[in-house]
């Protein structure tokens, strides 16, 4: 079965910004035709954005080639921007590239196989 799903919810509390993501599947190019501008509607107009991002990969199969460069593009757009992100996931490769990403960007990233440990690691200040 080729399942795919993608769902977003963003809140906004002043400057602050919480992304919410559930992947089904593999990510596709067209996610990414649809997350980028959420998220440029999501921080339009605000001072100082202070992005959070909470995903949860525990479907997520991994990604098409194409969206794999738009991943890297996105987070480079809006790498000064992010402040933490949370991955929650249950395979060992995720927690890896969770890592090895962490290297890369100004947000603080952490991986978790808990839903309710992520939420709380992300919205504490």
């Amino acid at each position: 079965m080729n399942d795919h799903a993608i769902s977003i919810a963003i809140e906004q509390n002043g400057n602050d910004i919480l992304m919410k993501m559930k992947i089904v599947g593999k990510l596709k190019h067209s996610d990414y035709e649809m997350i980028i501008p959420l998220m440029d509607d999501a921080i339009a107009g605000v001072k100082n954005p202070q992005i959070k991002v909470l995903v949860d990969l525990i479907e997520f199969s991994g990604y098409e080639l194409q969206a794999l460069w738009d991943d890297f593009k996105f987070g480079v757009k809006y790498n000064k921007e992010f402040s933490k992100i949370a991955a929650v996931g249950n395979k060992r490769w995720e927690e890896t590239g969770i890592k090895i990403a962490n290297w890369f960007t100004h947000a603080e990233m952490k991986y978790f196989e808990s839903p309710t440990e992520a939420l709380e690691w992300i919205s504490a200040h």
